[in-house]
């Protein structure tokens, strides 16, 4: 029997709360068209068959089932899968080519099996208790997945702070807040995944660790998707299938982001902008964070930029693209606030003084009328003159000085905000970037967001890890944060490199903090996006900032990064075509690998690098564990065996990078700017000791011709037997291939 300490008298009827505990059998089994439903003592479940390895979970403790849709899964019609149903005295088992799912008449209680027989997991008892949430009478849910008898290791959830590589025997609240982002999506290394389809607030709580317990806070059913890989590449396709693909960004998103809190005024921006290019330092964009504006929510400039397209004329001529910062809050005092009032176009008006100003308000992203508004603001504003994306910063929203999201007592266009709490950051993205590809398909969008949800990346959207501290604590902990991200199937993700919240440590002048920002920047050399910002005590945080030594080796990791864009743009080439993941916790290719399972702090930066970042401070060396494989070291060439640790030699100028064996990396020549010159001549790598592959993209760098087919593809193999490299025919084209 499995139940809840406080609820083991009860076996099998419904206690006076209204909660199903333990004990609800199967009465009835019919095969449907597309899956089979059970009816039980309580309420009826459903298992609808999507796919040979995806199947979504359903059940309603009033004995009628309607599959709710929502904002998140794009995939909800599925062509039919061939599946065979036994249905026994004791239980009931559905078959698909990939897995065996027995359904015990009992209990109620669902086993999911592969092919093999083998366990992947068990998912009972069901639990929904009646509640009013704000104002609605609803439910609140409940599942246990019991894990005796496996070692697995869970990953995913979304981005959280506390350190934790490996949630097994942990509790993880997913919920929107800055610096932790929810995403409802769990990876196994037991070869499965658990897609949680709420978009209120949730938690996964496997402190009892024999015992998940996976609950939300408001629920008319439980409702989840069961994915089987085994591979986690694999798991995250199939999430993206159903949550959506994530488009290219623009070659030069790929490249170095000069920023800081903050650019005061046109003529600063325009200084450091001129300075990067009379330096030679390779950068892509520069960005201007907030208070820009006149009045929060008036998209216009202040007086300290006299002249903004003038101001963007002059980046775009010397190669610069520019970020501006948007926020989803308006104050009062604005013909832009007064007409959004009047219209209805508001969530909340913030009566708290201890943040918000009296009368500021959150705009309601669930109103596609006022999505829109919000997006012509912008375009009418910003992308009419020549801005290039979007910082679209405190989207959880906000909700500091407060102990709930205020989504969680208050009313949207939706309705219940507490049943879409977590849904905003994807609603304001998902207006930014229809927008803007319904104004012009000449730039790709790209939308930076301090907070994500499932089905985020399907809008051209990068996260970052949120207002952070300037030490090394912060710093170590971004790390196990991102992946746990990446195993969320958001594949772009970034971190304020040097941190953000100073603390009046974090002043470049200061060589403890210059060691710092240093190990940071060569980390994030490596991330999916690559961008310095935060606050200094000197107001200065250009590469230059650091002092001369420091810019040499900051400057040099630059310049590794733009080498590397012929490997990192046919990275995100995958990313869009496959579902691939760029930033890869080694458990995403050692996942029988209990030591790669539990190393939270190395990844392979695509399929081949892999990165060791150094947080420690004053370290000339750190632990590296080499899964079993033949690995180079990348700055000498010298070859090591792995399926052991090493003490890898990790001097103030070297962050310990190793190449596996079998890869091919392609690098390019040094430039200043990702599209300055075609990848002409291309260096090829060849790590030997095993075969390997690689499919070098390119395409016209912007704009969405490649979704018409505008790209180019050249298929490289590695045969190590014969110590043959055999380049394969150029196939596709677009305007300008060499």
């Amino acid at each position: 029997m499995i139940c809840r300490w406080s609820a083991c008298f009860a076996l099998a009827t419904l206690c006076a709360s209204g909660q199903w505990y333990a004990f609800n059998p199967v009465t009835r089994v019919a095969r449907l068209s597309n899956g089979v439903e059970f009816t039980q003592q309580t309420g009826v479940m459903r298992i609808d068959i999507c796919t040979d390895s995806i199947v979504r979970m359903l059940y309603s403790p009033t004995g009628a089932i309607t599959a709710p849709k929502n904002a998140v899964v794009v995939k909800n019609d599925w062509p039919p899968a061939a599946f065979q149903l036994e249905d026994g005295a004791r239980e009931a088992v559905i078959t698909t080519a990939k897995l065996r799912i027995v359904v015990a008449k009992e209990n109620g209680y669902v086993v999911y099996r592969d092919a093999s027989g083998r366990q992947l997991m068990q998912d009972g008892p069901k639990t929904m208790t009646a509640k009013t949430v704000n104002g609605e009478k609803t439910w609140s849910a409940e599942d246990v997945v019991a894990m005796y008898g496996s070692p697995e290791a869970l990953y995913g959830l979304g981005q959280h702070q506390a350190g934790v590589w490996n949630y097994r025997g942990e509790s993880v609240d997913v919920t929107q807040e800055n610096t932790n982002i929810a995403v409802p999506f769990l990876a196994s290394t037991n070869g499965y995944a658990l897609f949680w389809n709420n978009t209120g607030a949730s938690r996964f709580n496997n402190r009892f660790v024999h015992y998940l317990y996976v609950s939300a806070e408001v629920a008319d059913v439980i409702d989840y998707y069961f994915i089987y890989g085994p591979e986690f590449d694999r798991l995250i396709a199939a999430y993206r299938e159903l949550t959506g693909a994530a488009p290219m960004f623009g070659k030069w998103a790929y490249g170095f982001w000069q920023c800081k809190n903050k650019y005061q005024t046109q003529a600063e921006l325009l200084s450091i902008a001129r300075q990067y290019r009379e330096k030679r330092i390779p950068v892509d964009n520069i960005v201007q964070d907030w208070f820009w504006w006149t009045t929060t929510g008036e998209f216009k400039f202040n007086e300290k930029y006299p002249d903004p397209r003038g101001m963007m004329d002059e980046l775009h001529a010397k190669h610069f693209h520019l970020m501006m910062s948007v926020w989803p809050y308006f104050y009062p005092g604005s013909a832009t606030y007064d007409d959004m009032d009047r219209k209805g176009f508001f969530i909340d008006r913030t009566k708290s003084k201890s943040f918000h100003p009296r009368g500021m308000a959150l705009y309601d992203a669930f109103n596609p009328e006022a999505r829109k508004y919000y997006w012509n603001e912008i375009n009418r504003s910003l992308f009419r003159i020549g801005a290039d994306a979007w910082w679209m910063d405190t989207t959880e929203p906000e909700t500091e000085g407060r102990e709930a999201n205020l989504l969680t007592y208050n009313r949207t266009a939706a309705g219940n905000g507490a049943r879409v709490s977590n849904l905003f950051p994807l609603m304001t993205t998902m207006g930014v970037y229809q927008g803007q590809r319904a104004a012009s398909d000449a730039k790709r969008v790209f939308i930076l967001s301090r907070s994500s949800f499932a089905g985020t990346q399907r809008y051209g959207v990068a996260a970052w890890s949120g207002d952070i501290l300037s030490d090394w604590e912060s710093f170590k902990r971004q790390i196990p944060a991102g992946l746990n991200l990446a195993l969320s199937g958001i594949p772009y993700w970034t971190t304020d490199i040097g941190g953000f919240i100073s603390s009046g440590t974090a002043n470049p002048d200061d060589p403890k903090f210059r060691e710092l920002f240093i190990r940071w920047f060569e980390y994030g050399a490596f991330c999916p996006i690559f961008r310095v910002h935060g606050t200094r005590t000197t107001n200065q945080n250009e590469l230059w900032s650091y002092s001369e030594a420091a810019q040499k080796i900051l400057t040099a990791y630059d310049r590794l990064r733009y080498r590397l864009m012929p490997y990192i743009y046919s990275t995100a080439w995958r990313v869009t075509s496959e579902g691939y993941t760029p930033m890869r916790p080694l458990v995403m290719d050692y996942r029988t690998d209990v030591r790669a399972q539990n190393t939270g702090d190395q990844f392979l930066f695509g399929p081949s690098i892999l990165v060791n970042p150094v947080t420690e401070p004053e370290a000339v060396s750190r632990r590296v564990y080499l899964p079993k494989a033949r690995w180079y070291d990348f700055w000498n060439g010298a070859p090591l065996d792995g399926g052991k640790s090493i003490e890898a030699a990790a001097p103030l100028d070297r962050m310990p990078l190793f190449v596996r064996a079998g890869a091919i990396v392609p690098m390019g020549p040094e430039m200043e700017w990702a599209a300055e010159k075609p990848a002409d001549p291309v260096e090829l790598r060849v790590y030997p000791g095993a075969d390997g592959d690689f499919v070098l993209y390119e395409d016209e760098n912007d704009g969405y011709q490649y979704e018409n087919g505008a790209f180019s593809t050249i298929s490289m193999h590695w045969d190590d037997a014969s110590r043959t490299l055999t380049l394969g025919a150029r196939r596709g084209s677009f305007p300008g291939m060499l």
